[in-house]
Formats: structure tokens, C-alpha cells, sequence
């Protein structure tokens, strides 16, 4: 079938035989082992032959036949990586398995697009594709702006179902292990999340907790697959008119009971039976007797009990939480633990033979013992019944043996039907749970799990029912892409004719029309002597003549039917018995006396579908019933409990009784009426390989689930229209250059459409124009490209050619030029060589000159310095003999001189000597009067610390003795130096004056005579140097002690020294592990002021409701429709209502309670924060202190010691504050939780009081009442414990209590804030006004004054921002306000830190009696919710320009970034001057009312941060944006915001605010680098540092070449990367946008003097009194 259309496409393809098919082109052959390879043609005779060589080298002739057999030509390269097969070029089988296996092997893409079905590859491994990041990234867009993805068809279906209010289906299908259970996983997991609120609601987390559960029940280990779905599931998704879900319903389609009795080898049971072994020691699993899966019959056939990677006892323990999320009671579970347990045991039950052909079981057999404990049976009964049956014959009943065999049989029988009712008892369950209200519903989703083609060696009757399942669903999938696509051409107002397509009708006519297969079975069934042989001889002659139906060649047990997909062979062996599906009715009677409850409601469960089926067909017996997989279900009981009477024949059935092929046709004909009323959307599944293998790709089994999932027959039929389809703008960009650029008129796309075409094809029918687009046949744009191509290669010759021409002229210029400058140069040397010799004769001439000259010279000087040295020495003679007659006179003043001295010191030292001695005596008697008083005093308690002072004295007073005593050792050696000097000069003088005879010896004398004095002088110094030095011992002795005291000091120094700095690490350590903490606790508290938020909304709701109920129970009345209507009430209806309000006042306490515990919530954090702030102060405190006592303190070891124990007080302070909060902070996240949770519970139960007083009162006449009134509830709780001061006061203004709700409405819910905003106002007037009617209060000294006040203000501050939550200007003005009110309760509270900084006229303005800490917390967190308020809308704001601004714009002049493959998005104006723009809106606003610096670096820094994570989450998703002009585009654009930020001086912080934006900025490096070797690789890697492992590997996949000459990323460069940086556990692909920062206020001590603030008039404050 599928041959033929190929033939016939190619055929019509041959116009362009002699234009594409030359040599060198390339083609696809048919190959056994890969299905298609690739080949070039060698050789093309046109309709004789073609000679084609592959990639091994090997010819292949091909002879052709009027151009039937032209092999598939392949597409560009640039279209293979397309993410939609049916915007390739050429459109057939070989292009599409190319293209699926180069996106999935090569760039790991698991989706693909072919038209309206997404094909999805199971890649066997985790991928991280389905965070709920991916899911936030969807929503919203449109499919194909981003990658195929699951999500991508969900939000499609989504979309449509909001926007136009229709009904749609999700099909899912594909072979076991494709993935189609993950699959509709994934597809309701994206609609729980996306349909609910931001937290998931009961309904969504019940709708996800059916997975578990129907997963244990249905599913099983094959062959094939791991977790294979036994059974075809059908959920419809109802939401409400708000679209958001409220229920859910399951209907499921013949499952597979054969499985409980039998698996193939390698294969397992249903998991819930192994689940049940794991746990088998739990207290509530051991009265099963359960054992290993190995001990029971049912579990081990398969001999693989364990799957790889999966844990029995985790699942089976997350199931049972599923079911109690689910409401599936206690009971009911053991119910259903216990039936399964007996199905077990009553597998491992043996029969034994008897003589008489009969069998038995033994009454002592364990496990017979306890299945029919577990079943509520007698083991009597029990016994007997697997062993017999009953025959009714008229009324007659007869109770006969079974063999062993037929009891086996008989018992396999009754243990499937248990099963089967089992698994439907449950899914009632579930519809039960998930019900939502009927009058609630308004559209539906419905997601269809079914089975895929199947065709195995051996096919029966399941198979059989299964591929006439996917012949229904394959006609309706060819209609409906049928009518697509015509729908397409209409809408464009295109010349079109119908395409034909392949209609199966007749195929599912031979299944299912009268005297059709299942009617001929169930002819048969009806007859009491049926056989399986009868029935295929009846299809022989009835059938033999159908083109659909084929008997096979040799045997008569088999048929063969020609579906859609291929030839199946079926075995008829099997399909009488499997179409009856009949079970003992003794075995139903014998269940129905069973002591449990939930047997009957277990045997007569039945989904919804069922009861539909059943009351179309009007089946409903009295006596029997039939549950979708034909299964008799048990009979109903007549009035005192029993049974009504039996047919006798139980093996046939009656009129009124219905086969499983009967009912299965029924079902599904239902199914697809159902389908038919939705917009349906496709999902193929693909199984890769049958090995598991993680991205294997094999393409003969690819290929064989292409053909039977309908992917090859959607793109035949768009092959048969027009399937290439180019939007105008993107064509005459692409295109336009395949004619002259005189023809291209700018402007005129259109036109220049139009000249294109008409210049290069002739045939009109090969494309058409339409609307907004121009659509191609099939192999159109290929020809295009390959002309581009060729004009390209043309283009490149020419420039080559200029280029080359350019360079030999260049040269030959070079080369004359070369030529001129050698003749110059050497025209050069000849010249200087020339004027070289005139030079060396003249020098020679000169030389001779200067030498002559020279010599002349040297002689005069010669004779000059003769004389000179003559006249010299003479007069040096002269001078010094005149110099030693004045030394002579010189030294005999100087010997006189000392001589004198000396003489004087001699007589003063023997006076000195003299006085000593006398004071000697007196000190030594009065030393001797001191020692016996100080013997007295030793015996005293405080003698040896006196001592040690006076030891310490006497060290130092020695110390400057000895300091003295050797200066002055100093001197006298210094003495005794000169005068040994003079002593020689002396000497020397004597021995020159010896010729002087009487002179001399005159002198002699005298000299002797002082030689002697001196001499004796010298003696006596020298005994008083001996002296000395045996006081010098004395004083060498106490250096050494000295010493060693200096050596202990400098120590004590050194270890106090070390200990500082230790100290000081520790408490930088400290410091920064507490900033990190107080940050973490900052960013925690600012989540918890959000949810409060959301608390408060809610409690307010509730308020509403409970008063309003509380007003009509007050006038005798009920209220309905939130107070519109007011209705009597009669005694009996006053009695409900009594009820109802007694329900209410309950409600009511639970509130206030609810209300009592937010409120200690909020004040708990406030505790923290202040618990905080004392934290940093004392740090503060202790570092002044530490280091003053080391700067100040002399005792090392004392400073020490005090280091040590400010410490280790510190550490325990700080540990036992740190763990306090931490146990306080978990409790309040617990109690946050509770508290919700709560909250969401009462609002349930009002809403359902309220719609019950409507129910009643819903026909009575309203009458008139009036609104009930109800005071407001202030959710500010009043803060206790106050400190009083008393200081003076000024600048204040009075309010008087009564006029509170006049200062608040005029002051903000009523302001203008052109009123305070304008020139000449000061900045944050309102917020002075608040603080100056706040210090009056505090000057009063009246507590309950400042808490009525502040309460009062900071509700309404509250009520108007979020009534102005739109508004950008109020956000910005209340931000403002609450900053500078945050401000002046800081800057003013009084508080020691605080006050120090201010001066001395600003401290009159501080509080002097309260403290105010907690209302500062107050504003502070108002603050955080207006910051994050304005953030949300700047977002809101910039979110729809991020993408066509910033990604798709093209700002760059003249750069061109479209290319094939890639599809120009409409960017609707947006660039990044409106981006600024906005930007630059929220700056002024803030700007103008003087919000601090800081806080706009922080909301510029958030904002910067969401346009970098959504703009990585879109690049990461979309192909078509990573080539490497359009990074060159985006760094552009990014560099206009960068600019803008530095402009304005924003970008001033250390780490710098342009940071957040660094994953975007280094994804358009990437882009735009060189990525073709291991060398770029090491460069990426170092550069692209922000961007983690999986982020890089995207971005390197989904690079694409911007034209054919480029080349892909390699994967050995991938690899290369990812093993430099390995995947770390945790790491996401998609970034968070809505992550929000820690938000911080620092303190900035301002001005301000409140003195003299005034209030403008337009304000009409005037009932304020200024003081």
C-alpha cells in the first residue's frame, strides 16, 4: 500500500528528473539490514537507468520504467534537523526515519512534530525535560514556537479548550514500551499544574495520586517493557468555566486477566503481588502469610521476581499513601490486600486425582485454609466447589466431579473473574473520589492510553481486538488530518482539488459489519457445539472474495486480515473460549456468601462506560451482567438474601447476554463518538530498541511502528497537497537572491514573491499563493535551495575570481615597486661610497693638522708642570716647619689643661668618698632598725606579695643602677682613653724637645713627676675597676633574672598576640556564618509575609460569609447569592437552619482561633528579626571590647584571659540564640502549614453550608433587608511590653482618637498623590505626617494611643495597595511612604545605636517613652510586599516584549538571521528600546518620590534577573535561535540594556547587578564561538562558567548551522566538555523566573527637621494640632 503511493509520488516528481537527478546527487537506497541508506547518483540515463553508489563504494544499477522507480532524493542538510517532518522539503519514509534518527541519536530530542502528531521516542534514561520550569515555560506559548514537547500539545489543547470552549482528547499510542503510560503522566501532570492554583489544590493532587494505584493494579513487567499497561485507560480531565479542574472520571478497556494465571518467561505478574511480598513483615500484611514471589505459583512463572532499579516496598508503601489521599478507607484496602493475598494462595492449592476420573483437595491444605479465610468462605465450601459443579436442567439441578484439568481450568477461571472485578471495584473507587460537581463542569479534556498495532509470530484473539482498536482510531486520525489540511487551504483561499487518501472503512467493515468477523464468533459462542473450526470454515466461504481478508496458502487454522499497517496473521485456536470468557456459576455463588462487606459492591462494580454500554444495548438482566471485559458479574439476590434460579447450561450464552468481542465493539464505537464531539490531539509513541538501551536507535523497528502509528500516513497526505509552506517575508528573504536585484523592489514583498516564481518554475501547479503564505509541492523548496546553491557557488566563483585578480595585481604592484627601490638604493652606495673617499682624504689632511699641534702641546706642558712641581715642594717645606712650631705650642695648653683637670677630680672624688662612707653608717643602723620591723611584719598574711613588689622595685632600681653604673664605666674608660692618648702625645713631645737641653730636662722633671701621679692614678682606677667588677657580677646575676622576666613577657605577649588573631578570625567567621543566617532567615520571613497575605485574603472571605449567615440567622431569614436575597423560612426549614448556624458558630470560633494563631505567627517574626538585630549589635559590642583590651592592657596574659572568656561567652550566647530560633522558625513553618491547610478546609465547609441554605430556599419570593454590618477585624496584633522614658519634646501633630478614620481616609485610602508629589513638597511628606501624629502619642505617654494609631495607619496602607495592586504610580508612591516611615521609626526610636548618630538638634525628635521595634517589623514587612508587588507588575509588563525584543528582534542593520529551517517569529513591533523604555518608567517613578538607591538596585537587579531566566528558558527551547548570528543579535540587544544600566550608574555594587544577567550574556558567546576542535572546547568551557553542565549541553545540541557551508558541534567536543564538567546531581536545565532575592533595608541616617514640615492645604488635615 504504502509502495504504490510512493511510485505514484515519484512519478509525479519527474519533471524535474533532468534537473535534480545529475551526478553528484544524493539519494536514498533501500537496504535489508538498515531499511533506506544514503547513496549518490553516479550516472542518470533519463527512464533507462541510474547508477547509484553508497557511502562503502558499492554500484547499484537501477532500471527505471516510465520514472516508477526514481529512488527517494534526500533533502538539504539544512532542512534534516526540522523540528516538524512536514516542513521538509522532500516528504517519504526514508526522509522522515533520517530525520527522527539524527534528532534523537545525535541531539537527544525525544519529541518530534509531523503535522498534528507529536512522535515521541522513548529514550530509556532520565532526561530533565519535565520540571515544573519546563511546565512554566509552555504555558502560554503557541505550539512550534518552542521544541516538540509533551507540554507543548497539552498547552495547545488547553489553550483551545479556554479560548474557544471546546472539548478535546489527547490520544496516546504506540506499542508496549513506547511510553505511553509516561506519556499521559506527564500530559495530566501538566494540567493539574497549570489548571490549579499556584499550590496544588485536593482535586489535582488526587487526579496525580490515581497514578500509583492504577499503575499496581494494571501494570507489569514483559518482555518489552518494564512497566507495560495491561489494559487501555480513557480519563476525562472536567474544569470548571474558570478552567480549572474539578473532577476527574476513568474508564478502562479490556484488560488482561490472562496474566494473573500465566507469564511469559522473563516476565512478571501484575506489580501489586510483589509489592505485597516486599512488605510482607509490615504488622498490618503478616495475618496474610505472605511469602518471597518465588514460593507462589502465580508470581514465579515468569522467573524474573525483581526489576532493576526499582524498589517493591517504596511503591507499595507510596500506593497505600495514594490511596489514602484518595479517601479509599482502611477497610477497604485490607478488603483488597486480602483478596489478592487469597488469589495467591489459591494458586499454590494442589488436586489430587481419584479413581473415578473425579479430583479432590485435601481439607488440611494450607493454603486452601487460608484463602478461604481471606475470602470470608467456609473451607468446606470452599473445598467442595473448586472441585465440582452444577448442571440445571429444567428443575433439575445436578452436582457433578471434575477431572483435574477442567478444575485447574476452572479455578484459573474463577481466580481472573475475582481479579477483574477487583480491578474494576477500585476504579470505581477512584471515580468516586474524583468526582467533581455535575453543575460545576463545563468542558473536559479527555486522554486516551490505548494500545498500539500489534503483530507478533503467534496473533490471537487480544491481538485481534487490539489492531481493530487502532483501525477505528486509525480512520478517525486520517479524517481528521484530512479535514486539517483542507481547512488550511480554505482559510489561505487556494486553488485546490480534494486529496485522496487511504480509507480503511472496508477493512473495519470485514471486523464489525453484520456477518463480519466478532458476528460470525458470536454466532458461534451462541451455539451449543461451536468450535474454533466451524467458525474459520464459515470465514472461508463468507469471506474469501474480500480484498481485506486472505486465507493463508497452507493450513486451515489460521486467517489473514490486510489492516492499515500491514498483513496479520491470526491463530483461531482460542477465540470461542476467550470470547465467552465463562465462569463456574457455583464459584459467583459461593463469592456472594462471602462474610465480607465489599464482596458484592466488588462484584457488581462497573465503570461509567459500562452502564453506558448497557443501557444501549438494554442488557440489564436481572440475573446476569457483564463487565467490559466480558466477565459474567454476579447475580443479584432477591428478597431474603437468595439467589434467584440458574439457566442449566452455563457454557452457552442467551440471547440477552453478551460475548467480549460484542461488548468490546460496542465500547469502542462509544469511544469514538465520545472522540468525535473533542478536538483531537496525537501522541505516536516509539519504541527505539528492544534492548533498552539508553538512545539506541534501530531502525527496522522504527520504521515497522512509523507504518502502524500513522506518521507515514500523515505525511502522505501532506506529500498529496501542498506541504511545504513559506510566509512571504521569509521566501523574498531567502530566496530573492535567485534574480537580479534590479527585478527586487523594495517594499514590495509580494511583487517580489510573484517575480521569483514566475522567473524559475513554469508550472503554476507547483505552488500557490496564498493569504500569508506561498505553498510548495513537495521536492519545491529542494530545488530552491539547490539553486541558491548554485547561485551561491556561482556568487563565491565571481568573488573569488576578483579576489584572486585583486591579489596579482597587488603583487605586481609590490614587485615593481620592489624593483624602483633597489635601483634607488643602489644608485645609493655608489654615491656614499664615492663621497666616503673625499671625507677620508680630507680627515687625513686634518689628522696630520691636530697631530703636529698635539705634539707641540705635550712639550710645553711638559716644562710647565716642571716648574710648577719645583715651586711647590720648596714652599710645602716652609709651611711645614711653620706648622709644627704652632703644634708644639698647641699641645703643651692641652697637657696643662688636663693636668688641672685631673688634680681637681682627685680632690672632689676623695670628698665624695668621704660623704659615702658617713652616710654608709647612718643607713646601715637605720636598715638594721627596718629588719627587725620587717621580721615582725614577714610573719603577716600580705608579706610575700609585698615582697614580690619590692622584689620587682629592686630589679628595677638595679636594672638603673646597673644602666648608670655602666654608663659611667663608660666614661672612665673613656677618660682613661684620652689620657693614655695624651700620654703618648706627651711622650712623643718629650723625645722631639730632647735636643732643647735645659728646656728639656726642666720639663723632664716635671713630666716624671706627672708621670708618677698618674700612674698611681691609674693604680687607684684600677682597683676601683676591680671593685666594680665584682659589683658587675652582682649586676650580672640580676641582668640574667631580668632577662628571663623580658624572655616570660615577650612569650606572654607572643601567645596574646596569637590568641588576637585567632580571636579575630573566629569572630569573622562568626560575623559571616551569622549574616548568611539572618539573610536565609530574611529571604524566609519575606516567603512567610506572602503567605500571610494570601492567609489574610481568605480569613476575610471567611468573615464575609460567616457574617452574613450570622445577619440572617439574626432576622429569622437566609441569605443567598453573597446577600442579594433575603428569604423566610418556615418551622421545619428554621430547624435545618438552626443546624446550619449551630455548624456556622463552630466555624466562627475555628476563625478567630485561625485568626488568634496568624497573628502569633506574625509575631514570632517579628521576635526572630529583632533577636537578629541584637545579634549583630552584640558582635559589635564584643569586637569594640576585645580590641580596646588588647590595645590598652600591659599584662599579655591578663588580656588573654579576658579574650578567652568574652568568647566562650559569646559562642554560648550565640548558639543557645541560634538554636531557640531554629526551634522556634521549624515550629512556625509547621504551624504555617496546619494553619493553611485549616484555612482552605473552612472555606470548603462554608461554601458548602452556604450552597445548602440555597438548596433549600430556592422557589421562595425575596423580600427587602438590609446589608448586615459588620465591624472591620484589624489583623494587627498589639505588641506588649513597652519601655518608658521620659525626654522633652517638639515638631508633633495631635489626632484625636475619633478622628483616626478621618486621618486615615484622608491621609490614604482618598490621598491624591499629586497633592504631596509636586514641587515644593517634600519627599515622603505622608509618612512625617504619620510619625509626627506618632511622636504625639508617645509624648502622652499613652500606650493603647501609639497601638490604636499605627494599627489604624498601617491597615489602611495595607487595604490601599492592594486595592491599587495595578496601579504602577500608587505601588511606587506607598513604597516610598513605608520606607521613609520604616526610616524615621529607626532613625528616631531612641535606641543607644541609633541615637548616637544623630546630632544634637535631631535627638529632640527621637521617641522618649515607648519602644517601638515590633510596629517596625510591621512596616518593614509592608514594605517587602509593595516591593514585590511592583516587581510582579514590571514583570507582567515586560514579559510579552522579553521574546520579540530581545530574542527574535533583528537590530543589528543589514544582519540577516533567517535561514532554512528557522521560521522568523512576529516580534509585533517589541525591540529593546521598549524594554528600556519600561524600565526606564519604573526609574523616574521611583526617582521621583526618592526611593533609596539601594532598593532601586535591588528591584533592577530582580527585574534583570527575570529577563535573563526567561530568556534562557525560551534560547534553551527553540532551535531556530541558536545559530550564530542570532548570538551576535542578542548580545547586541542585551549590550543596549547593559548600557542603559550603566548610565544611569545603577551598576555601583562589588559584585555588580549586570551579574544577573550572566547565563544569557555567555549563552550568545556561545553562539557565536568556535566550536569545531578540543582547543574552542577548553575556551567554552572556561568562559561559559555561569551556564551549568546540562544548560551547555542544550545549547550545543541545538546549535544550527546559519548556512550549508557550516559545519554542527561535533560530539566529541560535547563530550570533551561534559567530562571537564561533569553533570552534578540537582542541576536544572530551566532557570526559575519568579526566584525572588533576599530583599534588605539598610540603615541611611537623613536630616530631617520635623519643626519644619507643613501641611499643604489641598490635604484638609486640619483637624491635626501641631505642636
Amino acid at each position: 500500500m504504502f509502495h504504490k503511493f510512493w511510485q505514484n509520488f515519484y512519478r509525479r516528481q519527474s519533471f524535474q528528473d533532468d534537473i535534480v537527478l545529475d551526478k553528484g546527487t544524493r539519494v536514498w537506497i533501500s537496504d535489508r539490514d538498515e531499511v533506506w541508506k544514503d547513496g549518490v547518483v553516479v550516472s542518470y540515463t533519463p527512464r533507462e537507468n541510474i547508477l547509484v553508489s553508497d557511502a562503502a563504494g558499492t554500484e547499484t544499477l537501477i532500471a527505471l520504467k516510465d520514472g516508477s522507480k526514481i529512488p527517494p532524493l534526500r533533502n538539504p542538510e539544512i532542512l534534516t534537523m526540522e523540528n516538524n517532518l512536514t516542513t521538509m522539503s522532500y516528504l517519504h519514509e526514508p526522509a522522515v526515519l533520517h530525520s527522527l534518527s539524527q534528532r534523537f541519536t545525535l541531539s537527544n530530542n525525544i519529541y518530534t512534530y509531523c503535522g498534528i502528531v507529536l512522535v515521541a521516542i522513548n529514550p530509556y534514561c532520565d532526561v530533565p525535560l519535565y520540571g515544573n520550569e519546563m511546565i512554566w515555560a509552555y504555558k502560554g506559548q503557541q505550539i512550534g514556537q518552542l521544541d516538540p514537547h509533551i507540554y507543548a500539545i497539552s498547552e495547545d489543547a488547553y489553550s483551545e479548550m479556554k479560548t474557544l470552549g471546546r472539548n478535546q482528547s489527547i490520544i496516546v499510542s504506540g506499542e508496549s514500551g513506547a511510553g505511553k503510560t509516561v506519556s499521559a503522566k506527564y500530559a495530566m501532570r501538566y494540567f493539574a499544574t497549570v489548571a490549579g492554583n499556584e499550590q496544588e489544590t485536593a482535586i489535582e493532587r488526587r487526579i496525580l495520586s490515581t497514578n500509583p494505584i492504577m499503575e499496581a493494579l494494571g501494570n507489569a513487567k514483559t518482555i518489552r517493557n518494564d512497566n507495560s499497561s495491561r489494559f487501555g485507560k480513557y480519563v476525562e480531565l472536567e474544569f470548571d468555566k474558570e478552567q480549572n479542574i474539578v473532577g476527574a472520571h476513568i474508564c478502562t478497556y479490556l484488560l488482561e486477566k490472562s496474566r494473573v494465571v500465566f507469564q511469559a518467561k522473563n516476565e512478571r505478574n501484575y506489580h501489586i503481588f510483589y509489592q505485597m511480598c516486599a512488605v510482607r513483615d509490615l504488622p498490618h500484611m503478616k495475618h496474610l502469610h505472605l511469602k518471597h514471589p518465588d514460593e507462589f505459583k502465580y508470581t514465579r512463572l515468569g522467573r524474573a521476581p525483581v526489576i532493576d532499579n526499582v524498589d517493591d516496598r517504596t511503591m507499595f508503601l507510596d500506593m497505600g499513601v495514594a490511596m489514602t489521599n484518595l479517601g479509599i478507607s482502611e477497610s477497604q484496602q485490607a478488603f483488597l490486600y486480602s483478596v489478592l493475598a487469597a488469589i495467591l494462595h489459591m494458586g499454590n492449592i494442589k488436586f489430587t486425582e481419584e479413581r473415578n476420573d473425579s479430583c479432590s483437595v485435601d481439607g488440611n491444605d494450607e493454603h486452601l485454609k487460608i484463602a478461604a479465610k481471606l475470602l470470608g468462605l467456609e473451607v468446606p465450601a470452599l473445598q467442595k466447589w473448586l472441585c465440582h459443579k452444577t448442571i440445571k436442567a429444567r428443575n433439575e439441578t445436578i452436582v457433578t466431579s471434575l477431572k483435574v484439568k477442567d478444575a485447574m481450568s476452572g479455578m484459573e477461571a474463577f481466580v481472573k473473574h475475582i481479579y477483574a472485578s477487583l480491578f474494576h471495584w477500585i476504579v470505581k473507587l477512584l471515580n468516586a473520589a474524583l468526582t467533581g460537581g455535575k453543575n460545576e463542569t463545563t468542558n473536559f479534556i479527555g486522554i486516551l492510553d490505548i494500545y498500539g498495532f500489534e503483530m507478533f509470530d503467534q496473533n490471537s484473539f487480544e491481538q485481534f481486538c487490539i489492531n481493530y482498536a487502532n483501525e477505528k482510531l486509525q480512520q478517525q486520525f486520517n479524517q481528521h488530518v484530512f479535514k486539517l489540511e483542507q481547512a488550511e487551504y480554505i482559510k489561505e483561499e487556494i486553488k485546490w482539488s480534494f486529496i485522496d487518501f487511504t480509507d480503511n472503512q472496508p477493512c473495519i467493515d470485514l471486523i464489525e459489519r453484520k456477518m463480519g468477523i466478532i458476528d460470525l464468533l458470536d454466532e458461534q459462542c451462541k451455539m451449543n457445539r461451536g468450535t474454533d473450526e466451524n467458525w474459520i470454515q464459515i470465514l472461508y466461504k463468507e469471506h474469501s472474495s474480500n480484498q481485506h481478508f486472505q486465507k493463508p496458502r497452507t493450513g486451515t487454522d489460521q486467517f489473514v486480515i490486510v489492516h492499515y499497517a500491514d498483513k496479520v496473521s491470526y491463530l483461531c485456536h482460542g477465540f470461542i473460549a476467550k470470547n465467552l470468557d465463562s465462569v463456574n456459576e457455583s464459584h459467583i455463588e459461593l463469592l456472594m456468601s462471602s462474610s465480607f462487606e465489599f464482596v458484592p459492591d466488588a462484584l457488581n462494580a462497573k465503570t461509567d462506560l459500562d452502564r453506558r454500554i448497557a443501557k444501549k444495548l438494554e442488557l440489564a438482566s436481572e440475573t446476569f451482567g457483564m463487565s467490559d471485559t466480558g466477565n459474567i458479574s454476579s447475580p443479584k439476590r432477591m428478597a431474603g438474601g437468595k439467589a434467584p434460579p440458574r439457566r442449566q447450561n452455563t457454557g452457552t450464552l442467551n440471547k440477552s447476554a453478551r460475548t467480549v468481542g460484542g461488548q468490546f465493539k460496542t465500547s469502542l464505537n462509544l469511544l469514538m463518538d465520545a472522540l468525535s464531539t473533542t478536538v483531537p490531539h496525537f501522541i505516536r509513541c516509539i519504541k527505539p530498541n528492544d534492548d533498552k538501551e539508553p538512545f539506541g536507535f534501530v531502525r527496522n523497528r522504527v520504521v515497522q511502528q512509523l507504518r502502524a502509528c500513522g506518521v507515514i500516513e500523515t505525511v502522505r497526505i501532506s506529500a498529496a497537497g501542498y506541504p511545504s509552506r513559506w510566509s512571504y517575508t521569509e521566501f523574498e528573504a531567502r530566496y530573492s537572491i535567485l534574480v537580479h536585484s534590479s527585478r527586487i523592489r523594495r517594499g514590495e514583498t509580494l511583487l517580489n514573491c510573484q517575480t521569483v516564481l514566475t522567473s524559475l518554475v513554469q508550472d503554476t501547479d507547483k505552488y500557490q499563493f496564498g493569504k500569508t503564505k506561498i505553498f510548495f509541492r513537495a521536492g519545491q523548496v529542494a530545488f530552491f535551495e539547490k539553486m541558491r546553491s548554485e547561485r551561491m557557488f556561482r556568487a563565491c566563483v565571481m568573488m573569488q575570481a576578483h579576489v584572486r585578480g585583486w591579489v596579482a595585481a597587488r603583487y605586481y604592484r609590490r614587485l615593481t615597486f620592489s624593483a624602483l627601490k633597489v635601483q634607488c638604493m643602489v644608485r645609493g652606495l655608489i654615491a656614499r661610497r664615492r663621497a666616503r673617499k673625499l671625507r677620508q682624504y680630507n680627515a687625513s689632511v686634518r689628522i696630520q693638522k691636530h697631530a703636529k699641534g698635539w705634539a707641540q702641546r705635550i712639550k710645553y706642558h711638559r716644562l710647565r708642570l716642571s716648574a710648577l712641581l719645583i715651586q711647590s715642594r720648596y714652599r710645602a717645606r716652609v709651611a711645614y716647619e711653620e706648622f709644627l712650631r704652632v703644634k708644639y705650642d698647641v699641645n703643651a695648653r692641652i697637657i696643662q689643661k688636663h693636668v688641672r683637670g685631673w688634680l681637681a677630680r682627685c680632690a672632689y672624688k676623695d670628698e665624695v668618698h668621704k660623704i659615702i662612707q658617713v652616710q654608709s653608717c647612718v643607713r646601715r643602723h637605720l636598715a638594721k632598725k627596718q629588719l627587725k620591723a620587717l621580721k615582725a611584719e614577714a610573719r603577716s598574711i600580705g608579706h610575700y606579695k609585698k615582697i614580690n613588689v619590692r622584689l620587682e622595685k629592686r630589679v628595677f632600681e638595679m636594672q638603673l643602677k646597673n644602666n648608670e653604673m655602666i654608663s659611667e664605666k663608660t666614661s672612665l674608660m673613656q677618660e682613661a682613653k684620652y689620657a693614655l692618648e695624651e700620654l703618648a702625645a706627651v711622650r712623643k713631645q718629650l723625645l722631639i724637645q730632647t735636643r732643647c737641653k735645659e728646656t728639656v730636662e726642666k720639663e723632664a722633671k716635671q713630666t716624671s713627676e706627672e708621670l708618677r701621679i698618674l700612674r698611681d692614678d691609674f693604680m687607684e682606677l684600677k682597683h676601683e675597676m676591680t671593685r666594680m667588677g665584682e659589683e658587675q657580677d652582682e649586676v650580672d646575676v640580676l641582668k640574667e633574672r631580668i632577662r628571663e622576666l623580658e624572655e616570660e613577657v615577650k612569650e606572654a605577649r607572643e601567645s596574646a598576640e596569637a590568641d588576637k588573631i585567632l580571636s579575630l578570625e573566629r569572630y569573622t567567621e562568626l560575623q559571616q556564618s551569622m549574616t548568611r543566617d539572618i539573610n536565609s532567615e530574611r529571604e524566609h520571613h519575606q516567603n512567610i509575609i506572602v503567605e500571610n497575605s494570601n492567609l489574610q485574603k481568605q480569613v476575610k472571605e471567611l468573615q464575609t460569609i460567616a457574617e452574613l449567615k450570622e445577619s440572617a440567622q439574626n432576622q429569622n431569614a437566609i441569605v443567598v447569592n453573597g446577600g442579594d436575597k433575603i428569604y423566610p423560612v418556615d418551622d421545619n426549614e428554621r430547624r435545618r437552619l438552626e443546624e446550619i448556624i449551630v455548624e456556622n458558630v463552630q466555624l466562627k470560633e475555628d476563625l478567630d482561633r485561625m485568626t488568634d494563631e496568624l497573628m502569633e505567627a506574625v509575631d514570632e517574626q517579628a521576635e526572630v528579626r529583632k533577636k537578629y538585630e541584637q545579634m549583630e549589635l552584640r558582635l559589635a559590642t564584643v569586637r569594640d571590647i576585645l580590641l580596646k583590651e588588647i590595645a590598652n592592657t600591659r599584662n599579655p596574659r591578663q588580656a588573654q584571659d579576658k579574650i578567652k572568656s568574652h568568647l566562650d561567652q559569646l559562642r554560648v550566647s550565640l548558639f543557645s540564640d541560634a538554636s531557640k530560633l531554629n526551634n522556634k522558625h521549624n515550629i512556625r513553618s509547621k504551624e504555617d502549614v496546619d494553619l493553611q491547610n485549616k484555612v482552605e478546609s473552612k472555606v470548603e465547609e462554608n461554601i458548602k453550608l452556604l450552597a445548602d441554605i440555597t438548596k433549600l430556599h430556592n422557589a421562595m419570593p425575596p423580600r427587602d433587608a438590609g446589608t448586615p454590618k459588620h465591624p472591620e477585624k484589624k489583623l494587627i496584633r498589639q505588641s506588649s511590653g513597652v519601655k518608658q522614658r521620659k525626654q522633652e519634646f517638639r515638631g508633633m501633630f495631635a489626632c484625636k482618637r475619633e478622628d483616626d478614620s478621618r486621618l486615615v481616609k484622608k491621609l490614604i485610602t482618598q490621598l491624591r498623590t499629586e497633592l504631596v508629589t509636586g514641587p515644593g513638597c517634600k519627599p515622603g511628606l505622608v509618612a512625617h505626617v504619620m510619625f509626627m501624629c506618632v511622636r504625639y502619642a508617645d509624648h502622652c505617654n499613652d500606650e493603647g494611643r501609639i497601638q490604636e494609631l499605627l494599627t489604624a495607619l498601617i491597615t489602611g496602607i495595607t487595604a490601599v495597595t492592594r486595592k491599587q495592586s495595578k496601579d504602577a504610580v500608587i505601588s511606587v508612591f506607598w513604597l516610598a511612604n513605608c520606607l521613609t516611615l520604616l526610616q524615621n521609626l529607626t532613625q528616631f526610636s531612641g535606641e543607644e545605636l541609633y541615637n548616637s548618630r544623630l546630632t544634637p538638634g535631631m535627638k529632640e525628635f527621637s521617641l522618649k517613652n515607648y519602644d517601638l521595634s515590633d510596629y517596625r517589623n510591621l512596616v518593614s514587612d509592608q514594605c517587602i510586599n509593595v516591593f514585590h508587588t511592583i516587581v510582579k507588575l514590571a514583570q507582567e509588563n515586560i514579559q510579552p516584549m522579553l521574546i520579540p525584543g530581545m530574542l527574535e528582534r533583528d537590530s543589528i542593520p543589514g544582519m540577516n538571521t533567517s535561514f532554512a529551517g528557522v521560521r522568523r517569529q512576529d516580534h509585533q513591533g517589541y525591540d529593546t528600546a521598549a524594554i528600556v523604555s519600561k524600565l526606564q518608567f519604573y526609574l523616574q517613578l521611583m526617582t521621583s518620590v526618592s526611593v533609596s538607591s539601594h532598593v532601586i538596585r535591588q528591584f533592577v537587579g530582580q527585574v534583570l534577573y527575570f529577563i535573563n531566566a526567561s530568556l534562557m528558558n525560551n534560547l534553551i527551547l527553540r532551535r531556530d535561535l541558536c545559530h550564530w548570528s542570532k548570538g551576535i543579535q542578542i548580545r547586541y540587544n542585551l549590550s543596549q540594556l547593559e548600557q542603559w544600566v550603566r548610565e544611569r550608574g545603577l551598576d555601583l555594587d562589588e559584585s555588580g547587578i549586570l551579574s544577573n544577567l550572566a547565563e544569557i550574556r555567555q549563552a550568545s558567546q556561545l553562539l557565536q564561538m568556535n566550536k569545531s576542535s578540543l582547543d574552542h572546547a577548553a575556551v567554552i568551557c572556561e568562559t561559559c562558567h555561569s551556564l551549568n553542565s546540562l544548560q551547555l549541553q542544550k545549547l550545543l545540541i541545538l546549535y544550527s548551522p546559519a548556512s550549508e557551508y557550516e559545519e554542527r558541534v561535533s560530539q566529541t567536543v560535547i563530550k570533551y566538555i561534559l567530562d571537564q564538567r561533569p553533570i552534578e546531581p540537582g542541576v536544572k536545565l530551566m532557570m526559575d523566573p519568579n526566584k525572588i532575592k533576599p530583599l534588605t533595608f539598610p540603615f541611611e541616617s537623613k536630616d530631617v527637621d520635623f519643626s519644619m514640615i507643613s501641611i499643604p492645604s489641598g490635604l484638609k488635615l486640619d483637624f491635626l494640632e501641631q505642636y
